[in-house]
């Protein structure tokens, strides 16, 4: 069985299940609660333990969030077509549509496209699907049973969840850093390196073998044995190579006439540092219809371009702000002051910030939906504050983060 691995979501995001109960309690049940050490490459113990701040959230297996997400779904009776390949977005005067591969084509009052960062959406929103630049890294991401990785002795001995709980380690290098999640059910490793440009692809089909990824372990120095062994004992065809592949930020998610909105990776897809690309997909999630029941209350289905372009610009200094945190904290963690650390575990943390995590994206959308759209109508200036006091929205490229600008 192939979980792909674990996903962070923040409290932000979280909170909001709290309006369906059974979701609620099934997020709850599956998140790891989780106590986390922060070593040097090699094994040496750095900082830790530090419980899982609640700033940053839960982690869960992907695998059980796509279930109870799903499972809600069904449960309030919507209609879901299995394996309909969207080809093409559409709009017309006043429907959004998608066109099938079978050449039917389906239309809307609004189409949101949640299909990720290579969304077919583009075409229609900006013209042109963004650049992408190769980052340079990728990841390997696995997850297997924690009855298998408790057949490794020192596992057993030393983080046995009987007695650690469950426990999340990090082993930071100068040019990589790998990530070990033991679970009462689940283990999940990960290795954030350099790419080698051969194996690695964008795509969750990309796999390859234990003995290449303990290749390219070997070939970068010397990591924790506890590590290797965890890595060893992964089951065959079970590690992914994803590539990391950087997008300029994009100002707009919606098409001219408004009627195709993106949200999640497809708006703004954040490097994996960020750990916060799945909270702020569900904060568009509740955004967006908020932003769609008063633009609709007030003019009907009329109001739905009038919807998506100020949730639009409710979500977008936020976004843009959090993206860069995802470069800031990649940063860090490959340049660790361990004598700070040691006194402070938070130093290599990089803890989100009380502005971040006590966000409330309904309240914040309904108390300020209609000046917003007061001041796209009239043309004056909107300010959010769901963003830090200092920050400023500016363009920005991934030539400016190189270059130190932002």
């Amino acid at each position: 069985m192939l979980y792909r691995d674990f996903i962070t979501i923040g409290p932000t995001a979280s909170r909001a299940f709290s309006n369906w109960p059974t979701l609620y309690e099934a997020f709850h049940k599956a998140a790891f609660d989780t106590s986390f050490y922060f070593h040097k490459q090699n094994g040496e113990m750095g900082a830790g333990p530090r419980k899982f701040s609640e700033s940053f959230g839960w982690n869960v297996l992907r695998i059980d969030l796509h279930k109870m997400l799903m499972d809600t779904v069904l449960a309030n009776g919507i209609e879901v077509r299995y394996l309909q390949h969207v080809v093409e977005f559409l709009e017309i005067e006043d429907k959004g549509g998608v066109k099938l591969a079978d050449g039917e084509i389906l239309y809307a009052d609004v189409v949101i496209a949640a299909d990720g960062i290579r969304s077919k959406s583009w075409t229609i929103v900006g013209g042109v699907e963004p650049t992408t630049y190769s980052s340079g890294s990728a990841i390997f991401r696995c997850a297997y049973s924690t009855s298998r990785a408790m057949e490794i002795p020192s596992i057993q001995k030393n983080w046995s969840f009987a007695e650690k709980g469950q426990t999340m380690h990090f082993f930071l290098g100068s040019v990589s850093h790998g990530t070990m999640l033991i679970g009462k059910e689940k283990t999940c490793w990960g290795w954030m390196h350099r790419d080698d440009g051969k194996t690695s692809q964008e795509s969750w089909s990309a796999k390859l073998s234990k003995s290449t990824a303990r290749q390219q372990l070997d070939e970068d120095g010397e990591w924790s044995p506890e590590y290797l062994s965890v890595v060893q004992k992964t089951p065959a065809n079970s590690i992914i190579h994803w590539k990391l592949v950087w997008r300029d930020m994009q100002q707009t998610w919606t098409s001219p006439k408004g009627r195709v909105v993106q949200i999640g990776d497809a708006a703004h897809a954040f490097l994996p540092t960020a750990v916060n690309g799945a909270t702020q997909a569900f904060e568009d999630a509740v955004s967006l219809p908020c932003c769609l029941r008063m633009a609709i209350d007030q003019q009907g289905m009329a109001g739905i371009p009038t919807a998506t372009r100020v949730h639009n610009t409710l979500r977008l200094d936020r976004v843009s702000f959090i993206q860069q945190v995802g470069f800031k904290r990649r940063h860090a963690l490959r340049n660790v002051d361990w004598e700070a650390a040691e006194k402070d575990p938070s130093v290599v943390a990089v803890e989100p910030q009380k502005w971040q995590y006590e966000h409330n994206p309904e309240q914040y959308a309904t108390e300020r939906f209609e000046e917003c759209r007061d001041c796209l109508d009239t043309g004056k200036t909107f300010v959010n504050t769901n963003k830090p006091e200092h920050y400023t929205f500016v363009p920005w490229t991934l030539a400016d983060i190189d270059a130190g600008k932002i």
